[in-house]
């Protein structure tokens, strides 16, 4: 079996596509792609039941943030998938599912991951030139081979409301990075990924959903 680098950016995308949340651009480019590539379809056969089962969640049940999990979980997880199937096919399996549970995460409410540290997140720090009234905020973005990671912090926000995280293109279009449910004066600390490169992307932005007002507002390059 062999596993071209493109084969690696792609199967990146697999947990988002299962769950339908691709745009119609990386649709049709991850299309292309399983339509040459049977070992990707393979792990897609593979990653469909879990994506139908976890579309059942309820995202009204999720009103506190998850517990971050242990370092060492990983590490735990894949030494058990190696002893029994074998490295190489089934790490992929495994990383592919953790995405289709992140996306899931994403989907249903932002995915809180850090605890209360002083480290500061990875990622390069932006400036936000437009804020709303009441609202601290700030945010790194981290150049990751999938796409972006953003670290997101903010206060302020009127309490039970829910927001989406997204970058915009160039062309003005947005993807959406996540939401999540505003907590007034405590401060929401997230990590949310999104499947578009900082390359490709010229705002990073925080709205309410149905509301074209721009709430948080911050340019990714000059």
């Amino acid at each position: 079996m062999v596993t071209t680098d493109r084969c690696q950016q792609m199967r990146t995308m697999l947990g988002m596509y299962a769950l339908g949340r691709l745009d119609d651009r990386e649709t049709i480019t991850l299309r292309a792609h399983l339509d040459g590539c049977p070992d990707c379809r393979t792990e897609l056969r593979l990653l469909t039941p879990v994506a139908a089962a976890l579309s059942a969640a309820d995202p009204d049940r999720l009103t506190e943030p998850a517990p971050r999990p242990s370092s060492t979980l990983p590490d735990a997880i894949f030494g058990a998938v190696d002893r029994e199937r074998g490295r190489k096919r089934y790490h992929r399996i495994v990383v592919a599912a953790a995405a289709v549970v992140i996306a899931v995460g994403l989907v249903t409410g932002g995915f809180f991951l850090r605890g209360g540290t002083s480290t500061a997140p990875p990622g390069q720090p932006v400036a936000f030139t437009v804020l709303a009234a009441g609202v601290d905020a700030s945010a790194r973005v981290e150049n990751r081979a999938w796409g972006t990671g953003i670290s997101l912090d903010v206060a302020g926000l009127p309490q039970g409301r829910t927001y989406n995280v997204w970058l915009q293109r160039s062309d003005g279009s947005r993807m959406n990075a996540g939401s999540f449910i505003a907590g007034g004066d405590k401060t929401m600390s997230m990590q949310l990924a999104v499947g578009l490169p900082i390359s490709d992307a010229t705002m990073l932005g925080v709205s309410a959903p149905g509301d074209d007002r721009t709430l948080l507002q911050a340019p990714l390059r000059s």
